[in-house]
């Protein structure tokens, strides 16, 4: 599962004294998070290439009258709601995996219910011990538990006295 957000923008100045904003993406996948900058202009092309084939979400207009903070975050927004609605679509287009800089795609595996009844679980065994274990090792030594008294304390009270 691929999740994206766009959470900032900023003003980069360009060749000949223009200058012009780059929005912020980042991208979680396969528990890592990394960070494309790309301007306006790149996310319209991506929505112009893939509207060909699939429907997306609205897309924010293309000219701002000005760029005050309001209407700077509006668009913000408005990107992160259309890249929300692109990550959707399946099977994943590999323009967008281009685009958020994914590599090695995989696409999650749907599980098939299995008919026979004398399949295995396919979950884990649980793992639980009768009493706290780091309980049982307080009454070998000799000093202090000083973080459990102080958790215990914190949410007990003042007063609350450790048993052993």
């Amino acid at each position: 599962m691929i999740r994206s957000y766009i959470p900032r923008y900023r003003l980069v100045d360009g060749e000949g004294g223009r200058s012009h904003f780059v929005y912020q993406i980042e991208v979680c996948y396969n528990g890592r998070v990394h960070r494309v900058e790309k301007r306006y202009s790149a996310f319209h092309s991506l929505y112009k290439e893939l509207r060909k084939y699939h429907p997306t979400a609205d897309f924010p207009p293309k000219r701002v009258r000005n760029t005050t903070t309001k209407v700077l975050e509006a668009r913000r927004s408005g990107l992160e709601v259309w890249l929300h609605s692109a990550l959707q679509i399946q099977p994943m287009p590999a323009q967008l995996l281009t685009f958020l800089h994914i590599h090695n795609f995989q696409p999650p595996q749907i599980e098939q219910e299995e008919s026979s009844s004398d399949s295995s679980p396919s979950h884990q065994p649980i793992l639980y011990y009768s009493c706290d274990p780091h309980l049982l090792s307080r009454r070998t030594s000799s000093l202090p538990n000083t973080v459990t008294k102080g958790v215990l304390t914190a949410i007990y009270d003042q007063n609350f006295k450790l048993p052993f």
